[in-house]
Formats: C-alpha cells, structure tokens, sequence
C-alpha cells in the first residue's frame, strides 16, 4: 500500500464510525421508544457532538490524500457520473444536517421540534455517504474491489466501530449520571448489535472476499503479508471476546472494570478494522487496462 493512501484509511474509517454513531443512536431510540424522553437528552448530545466531531477530523484527513487540496471543488462538476463526486457531496450534506440536527437540539435554532425529521435527513445522508464510499471502489477492472464484499466490508466497519464508540459514550455517561437508569438496556443491545456485525464480518471475510491468487491480472499481483491478515482476525476476536466477558459477567457491575473492558474490547475492533482497511487498500490491481 502507498503511503499516501494512509489518510485514506483514516478518512473512511473514522467517517464511518460517525455514521455509526447516528446508526446505533437511532437503533437504540427506536427500541426504547416508550422510555423517558428527559432522560435521554444528555445522552443525544454527546451522540451529536461524537458524530461531529468524528466527521470534521474525517474530513480534514481526506485533503492530506490531495496533492493539491485546492483543487476539490471541482470534484462537484460530475455528480452525474461520478461516485467521487456524489461521496464529497454526500459528506458535505451529511454534515451540514448532522449541525442543524445539533443546533436544533442544544440551541433551539432553527427549533427543537425540527431535531426528528432532520436527524432523520442526516442519518440517511450518512448511510448514502457510506454506499458512495464503497461504489467509488468497485472499479470493473480491480477484482478484489469489484464485488459485493466491498459494501458489506463498509457498513460491517460503519456499524460495529459505530456501536463500539457508543458504547463507550454510554460508559462514560453512565459513570458520570448514576441516575441514568436507561445506560445498562442500552449497552444489551448495542452488545447484540456488535454480536450480529462480527458474525456477518466473517462470513463477509472468509465466503464473500475473492482469493488475490486466483484472479488474473495484467499487472503483478500485490503481495500482502499475512501478519496483517492475522492482527485484523485475532484483534477481531479478542475485542469481541471482552465484550462478550464484559456483558456475561460485568454488565451489573459498579466497578471501574466494567468500563476498562468496554475501552479494551472497542480498540482492540479498531485496531481490527484498521488493519482490514490497509489489507483493502494494499490488495489493489488491475486486469486489463
């Protein structure tokens, strides 16, 4: 992999961890709909402010990508048929929303009553933004891109770095407001989210990804270390094994421990993906020309 497709890493990872805030704050709203509003007010900010702030930094990181970041806007002249272009429009609607949505809820500006449809507008702003993310790669002449792996492989990232980071919102509130009586149900779910999202990652990895061996190619085929292969599986699994002891046995729990292992298990899922997206970007060629 190039140098400079770090920054690209990084963009795309922490962007999709701001849709997955939203994601994961919307699941978990609709399925404590009937729950104490007042209670849960605290607890959307900090969603808001995460998703933000993860999309800013996102962004600033995507123009170290750009030789000359000057040169951007011109990425709007082809919406119509460019996935570059719509995901740059995409991020820039997203965010947009993503500060009204805050606005409206912290400042009453335009009004608190516009928080639902514009959070709604926002969330399906960053959920196109992921699939533009991902159709940008699936290029006819790049295989190993080109296949349905690669969106699943997105969301997959949106969703469980999404659920962890909320995860660990949730902790923090929680020890902050002990009178937040909603943090424990809400930490079960998410739990169960991550649960279905590690399942269906590996399925993704092991039936769905195309073999870089067995595909021709026109130009030499990269070679990729399995050590990264290996830290993304092990990391993969010792993050899920954590929160699968954390919700076994520490859930109830008043202690510190309970927090450190929902910090442990989520960077060890981001250290996973991190490494799935350098195999993705290091697994780059062609065939044909």
């Amino acid at each position: 992999m190039n140098g400079n497709d770090w920054p690209l890493v990084f963009f795309t990872l922490i962007s999709q961890i701001s849709v997955g805030i939203l994601l994961s704050g919307f699941f978990l709203w609709i399925s404590l709909k009937n729950s104490d509003a007042s209670s849960l007010e605290i607890f959307k900010k900090l969603l808001l402010i995460a998703g933000l702030g993860t999309m800013v930094v996102a962004l600033i990181l995507s123009f170290l990508h750009l030789a000359n970041p000057q040169h951007a806007i011109y990425a709007f002249s082809n919406l119509r048929a460019s996935w570059l272009s719509r995901e740059i429009i995409l991020a820039s609607m997203y965010l947009l929303t993503l500060a009204i949505c805050f606005a409206s809820l912290q400042y009453n500006i335009p009004h608190r009553n516009l928080f639902g449809p514009i959070f709604l507008a926002s969330l399906i702003f960053g959920i196109f933004l992921v699939w533009s993310m991902a159709r940008v790669y699936m290029i006819p002449t790049v295989p190993l891109w080109n296949t349905p792996a690669t969106p699943i492989a997105f969301f997959h990232s949106t969703i469980i770095l999404g659920a962890g980071a909320t995860l660990v919102i949730l902790s923090l509130l929680a020890s902050k407001n002990p009178d937040f009586t909603l943090a424990e149900k809400m930490q079960s779910l998410l739990f169960y989210l991550i649960a279905i999202t590690v399942i269906i990652g590996l399925l993704n990895t092991f039936l769905l990804q195309p073999d870089i061996q067995t595909l021709g190619s026109s130009f030499p085929v990269p070679e990729v270390t399995s050590l990264w292969k290996n830290v993304r599986i092990v990391f993969l699994l010792a993050g899920f094994s954590i929160l699968t002891y954390w919700f076994a046995f520490q859930l109830s729990s008043e202690s510190g421990s309970s927090s450190v292992l929902i910090y442990l298990g989520t960077a060890c899922l981001l250290i996973s993906e991190i490494a799935a997206r350098y195999l993705f970007y290091a697994s780059y060629f062609r065939v044909g020309v």
